[in-house]
């Protein structure tokens, strides 16, 4: 018995990582799925998703865009994420639930690129806390349980990122894997417009080869592909109101420093749900100068100096770019860095860990449990409300003999025709 417990200790040692990101993802998982029907909201957004959906697997229609890129602007992104969602309203026979389902493997997607990339950049210390802090952050859970096609953003910024460096540092293959990246990238959210500018500040650092040109002419016609349905359904459409360069020169103001700086508390607003408290916001404008003071204190090399100005990048690029814009401006188009600025905060808490010293592994562990502890008391209280409500509420009104005429983006509506068709009853 003794030798059997010697030998479980030592197996628990030296997969201590295994067992602590597994452990991790298990409370994700449940942060991320427990009562999907009563907390995930299905409002407009997700009600239109509903009826692409539907347009996909019961008419068969293949659409060539997608969602809006910016309200009223009659500019579209591409439509795979309609594709996307289709599966799982096929998968659930068109049940609203699919929105829930869908979100929650986003964010499972999310929870693994965020820690390998993590792992492969830094160390498996920095991966493990910054999957720890990401599971249990309040606002973390909220952005990941509203099904979107900005679930993505953060997952695929940090993919994009990661590339991009693994091509600089010589792996000059993963330009197609760039390519394609960015091309799904487009298909999501209209701050993709930031990745080619990121793209050609970084090719000065590309291996100048002959292998480097090669792969980049290969790659143009992956990347093409994803913007092709979009771009032919554009060109077919195109008029005054749908150009994109019409709304451009509606909404942009040129370069002002003065608007660059009133937009500094939002170019670096993705450190905020990483600071865990509204008194330590402020800490987010000496974040990244202190993360390049002791990421390169004791040795100074290529490699450093690439990752901290692809950091860089990654903040100043859309910060930047939308101080030239005057229309309105929403936190989560910042989340392109949302990752980067975790990893920031994570690796400081693992130089923290590093230390020989037992106060500070004490803060560490006292910090990130409180984090823990907090967010889940503040979440599991019950709530009544999304599909469930909503389908509680449409099976009253259909027994009571009420007909729910369409109407675009109200829940009642789709609800309404996903009960009636499980009748055999097509409306609409």
């Amino acid at each position: 018995m003794e030798k059997l417990i010697k030998r479980y200790w030592k197996w628990l040692i030296k997969n201590e990582c295994v067992i602590a990101v597994i452990l991790i993802f298990l409370c994700e998982f449940f942060l991320r799925f427990y009562q999907i029907d009563t907390r995930n909201p299905f409002g407009y957004d997700q009600v239109d998703n509903a009826w692409a959906a539907k347009s996909i697997v019961v008419d068969h229609q293949l659409p060539l865009i997608g969602m809006p890129a910016k309200a009223n602007s009659g500019i579209y992104v591409g439509p795979v994420y309609y594709y996307f969602l289709s599966i799982f309203y096929w998968l659930s026979n068109l049940n609203p639930i699919a929105s829930g389902i869908a979100a929650g493997v986003t964010s499972i997607f999310t929870f693994w690129i965020l820690f390998y990339v993590s792992r492969k950049i830094f160390s498996k210390e920095v991966a493990l806390i910054a999957v720890f802090i990401n599971t249990f952050v309040l606002q973390s859970i909220f952005f990941d349980r509203v099904q979107a096609p900005i679930n993505f953003i953060p997952s695929i910024s940090l993919l994009i990122f990661y590339v991009l460096y693994k091509i600089i540092k010589g792996d000059v293959k993963k330009i197609i894997a760039l390519a394609l990246l960015v091309g799904f990238y487009f298909n999501i959210h209209f701050t993709a417009i930031f990745f080619p500018i990121m793209i050609i500040l970084a090719l000065p650092f590309f291996p100048r080869t002959k292998e480097t040109i090669r792969y980049i002419f290969i790659s143009i016609p992956l990347f093409l592909m994803w913007i092709l349905p979009s771009t032919i359904s554009e060109l077919q459409r195109r008029t005054e109101y749908s150009s994109f360069s019409s709304y451009l020169e509606t909404n942009y103001h040129g370069f002002h420093l003065r608007r660059v700086i009133q937009l500094a508390g939002d170019g670096l607003i993705q450190f905020n749900m990483y600071l865990f408290n509204e008194k330590l916001y402020w800490l987010k404008f000496i974040a990244l100068p202190l993360f390049f003071l002791m990421y390169i204190y004791k040795s100074i090399s290529r490699e450093k100096l690439v990752l901290c100005y692809l950091m860089l990048l990654w903040f100043i690029v859309p910060w930047f770019g939308f101080a030239t814009y005057k229309g309105e401006i929403t936190d989560y188009y910042f989340a392109i860095s949302r990752f980067i600025a975790l990893m920031i905060i994570s690796y400081f808490f693992a130089r923290m860990w590093m230390i020989k010293n037992i106060i500070p592994k004490v803060i560490v562990l006292g910090v990130l449990i409180y984090v823990a502890v907090t967010n889940i008391i503040n979440f599991i209280p019950n709530q009544d409300g999304g599909v469930a409500k909503a389908e509680r509420e449409v099976q009253q009104r259909i027994i009571e003999g009420e007909k729910i005429k369409y109407q675009q983006g109200v829940p009642e509506t789709y609800i309404y025709y996903y009960l009636m068709r499980k009748k055999g009853i097509n409306v609409y």
